[in-house]
């Protein structure tokens, strides 16, 4: 990787555009990361549920087809975002964007892009039919048309959190996610894992449809956006894009690999490891949520002793949430996964304890990136996917065919540990500090923890 030399500076043509008037409306961060956690686990034990119906009703098979089924629209709606989420994050928090006008860019932007993302899956599943588990060319048909609503929904909640609508921004994810499980155990008792994965479409329709008429009615109407404005968020988040283009198929590719070269019960099993260690991030990328537009506005309005607390705190922060998961995961993969699935899925636990190492490293990632972009340098995101991609894939390359879900699981964690360290390196030259001793949390850090608890168990019992 060739590191940019010198101080980074800010793009001219952001610096140089006056923000709307009026003074930022700004909700409690620690609210938004409550609330924003909050959502991800319930999606998780949504698509949990989901999963072990999935293969308690399926096996190892039906598991491994319906989860390349979700990793393809996964993969197709990363692809095909060009990075507009984070320039509607960007410019809308920073006061530059009014929020409507930003919705209407992006649900032209959906229209395109999903089309474009429909034909690209499509002729992927004819082009490499054994990369698909066993998906029908029918199948994938209706699963990349549902793309467009995936996308509308996907811009929608940015331009919420961009607002400080929290509510908005929380409540769509899980909601797809009780649909879907609604769904799913009728629908792959009638029809197999077909039905499992139109169940999937359909709850991903439906919340399409739902944001679109929460934007219509929620977001106030506004003068028209300055003209270049959509090319100008374009520009802005095509930089970070490319970077999470680019490292969700580094993510991915692994599944899609296996499946060319192993059964489906293997790639079913793998699934269900990753699925499993993939809860280490939930957390951290739920902080990443609304770290990102608090530090683009505080970055913005140039109050660097908050910027340096928030940025301080949310790495310390992100360390004993990936720390103490970390330790609680390994006890589970141990004690739960035989039970939970059945005999048949033994061989995930072995490689979820693979996997650990680097699923922690990238929570940890997530959160420094967050950083690194709210301050508006999402094309050093860039650099650090292009140096590890290429070693990632030649250690899929190597590594699967020859062993199979463990060379998968053995290249993620090498993959996922090289895009921390270089995660580390970016987030000095874009704040001047150093990670490493923001990776020992104080007593400060453990008590905002203990403090939101407390206020989390109150609110439940309703003191």
């Amino acid at each position: 990787m060739q590191a940019p030399t010198g101080e980074p500076r800010a793009d001219p043509e952001l610096a140089d555009r006056p923000p709307v008037s009026g003074p930022p409306r700004r909700r409690p961060l620690t609210g938004g990361a409550a609330m924003s956690a909050t959502s991800r686990i319930a999606v998780t034990a949504l698509g949990a549920a989901t999963t072990i119906l999935i293969a308690r009703l399926l096996g190892p098979s039906g598991s491994g087809t319906y989860f390349v089924a979700q990793s393809l629209l996964a993969v197709l709606l990363v692809a095909t975002t060009l990075g507009v989420e984070h320039g509607i994050t960007y410019f809308v928090s920073s006061r530059r964007w009014p929020p409507r006008a930003a919705y209407m860019s992006s649900l032209r932007m959906a229209l395109v892009m999903g089309a474009i993302g429909a034909v690209l899956g499509l002729g992927a599943r004819l082009v490499v039919p054994s990369a698909f588990a066993g998906m029908s060319v029918w199948l994938t048909a209706a699963l990349v048309g549902s793309l467009f609503f995936a996308l509308v929904t996907y811009y929608a909640r940015f331009v919420a959190v961009a607002i400080d609508r929290y509510e908005a921004y929380v409540l769509p994810p899980p909601a797809q996610a009780a649909v879907a499980l609604a769904c799913t155990v009728p629908a792959a008792l009638l029809f197999g894992v077909e039905g499992a994965v139109l169940s999937s479409i359909f709850a991903v329709v439906l919340m399409g449809v739902a944001m679109m008429i929460w934007a219509h009615r929620q977001l106030a109407p506004s003068a028209p956006a300055e003209h270049g404005q959509l090319r100008r968020a374009i520009s802005f988040g095509v930089k970070g894009y490319a970077a999470n283009a680019i490292q969700l198929i580094n993510y991915r590719l692994d599944l899609f690999i296996l499946a060319s070269v192993a059964s489906t019960a293997v790639v079913g099993r793998y699934a269900i490891a990753v699925a499993a260690t993939s809860l280490l991030s939930l957390l951290p990328s739920a902080l990443s949520d609304v770290v990102f537009p608090r530090v683009a506005s505080l970055s913005t309005a140039g109050e660097d002793a908050e910027l340096e607390m928030v940025e301080t705190k949310s790495v310390r922060h992100a360390v004993l949430i990936v720390v103490t998961s970390a330790l609680g995961l390994v006890v589970a993969l141990e004690l739960l996964v035989v039970p939970v699935f059945g005999v048949a899925f033994q061989g995930s636990v072995d490689l979820g304890l693979i996997l650990i190492p680097g699923a922690a490293a990238i929570g940890l990632a997530v959160v420094l990136a967050a950083t690194v972009v709210g301050r508006g340098k999402p094309i050093y995101q860039l650099y650090v996917v292009l140096a590890v991609t290429p070693v990632t894939i030649l250690l899929y390359a190597t590594l699967i065919p020859s062993d199979g879900a463990t060379g998968a699981a053995l290249a993620s964690t090498v993959s996922y540990l090289l895009s921390f360290v270089l995660e580390c390196v970016v987030y000095r030259r874009a704040t001047g500090r150093r990670v490493l001793p923001l990776l020992i949390p104080s007593r400060s850090e453990l008590d905002d923890l203990l403090g939101l608890g407390r206020a989390l168990r109150d609110r439940v019992i309703g003191r």
